[in-house]
């Protein structure tokens, strides 16, 4: 159980955050502010601290589950109806074409743009400085985390927009399997390319900006999507990511230089701000 406490000190911490907060938004309520006192901030055993830090994170949970479904309708569905209006045969096969604009912005881009060992933040640096919480630690936390995020999220956003149940499954573990694929280039950039480093946010937008092109303009020029898709919702092509996810995840959990991986991180960060 240590181990888990030390890789999820941040949600944690979060945790006890969110409970203040929610004391502390009660405390300033008519009629029920009259009954709540400081003296609770101090009783940490408590079932109604309890209470109120679950309800606190059951709504930053659908915060961001609404965050994604968001993000799922603005860049995935409603260009789906768009190109669906102008060519018949993606009005069609909805399912794979849904399929076809997640892979690539989500699976593919997201795994590659949106990556958790260079976005580590200010409150990274206080959970390793002043939570004694080792860089190493923090950041598998942080990355397992949100593998679990995407994967049940995802799920159940595919399923919202009519995407069979054992297809969303299928698709969010190759999604989820990506992750850690991208971490470790991420950090392969980082040891051995340094060029693309140093222009990182050059690259994310040379990347994103392909993402689109390929991803709204093929099939606007095709006039159709290519079956080749369906690939990523195939048994063996889910069970091969799962390996080459299992194999990227061992490549992570022995790289060593996460302190310094967070230092050029955070100054990286200051800089750009």
């Amino acid at each position: 159980m240590e181990i888990f406490r030390k890789m999820f000190a941040e949600k944690i911490l979060k945790f006890h955050e969110g409970t203040n907060k929610a004391i502390k938004l009660m405390m300033k309520m008519p009629v029920i502010g009259a009954h709540i006192t400081d003296d609770i901030f101090s009783v940490r055993k408590s079932g109604f601290r309890t209470f109120l830090g679950i309800v606190a994170q059951i709504v930053v949970l659908v915060y961001e589950f609404l965050l994604k479904l968001i993000y799922f309708a603005a860049f995935i569905y409603v260009p789906y109806l768009y190109i669906s209006s102008k060519c018949p045969l993606v009005a069609l096969h909805k399912e794979q074409a849904i399929i076809y604009l997640f892979v690539i912005l989500s699976t593919i881009c997201g795994s590659i743009v949106n990556n958790t060992a260079f976005s580590m933040a200010q409150r990274d640096y206080i959970m390793i400085k002043v939570m004694q919480i080792s860089p190493y630690m923090n950041y598998l936390g942080r990355l397992i985390y949100k593998m679990a995020e995407d994967f049940v999220f995802f799920t159940i956003i595919l399923r919202i927009f009519d995407v069979s149940v054992v297809n969303a499954i299928m698709l969010s573990i190759v999604t989820v399997s990506a992750r850690p694929i991208g971490e470790m280039l991420a950090i392969i950039g980082y040891e051995h390319m340094s060029v693309i480093y140093s222009n990182r946010n050059a690259f994310n937008g040379i990347f994103m900006a392909a993402g689109v092109i390929i991803a709204y303009g093929f099939p606007l020029l095709t006039r159709r999507i290519a079956g080749f898709w369906m690939l990523f919702v195939n048994p063996v092509f889910m069970i091969f990511m799962i390996a080459v996810g299992a194999l990227s995840m061992l490549y992570i959990w022995k790289y060593k230089h996460y302190r310094e991986l967070m230092r050029t991180s955070l100054h990286r960060q200051r800089n750009e701000g």
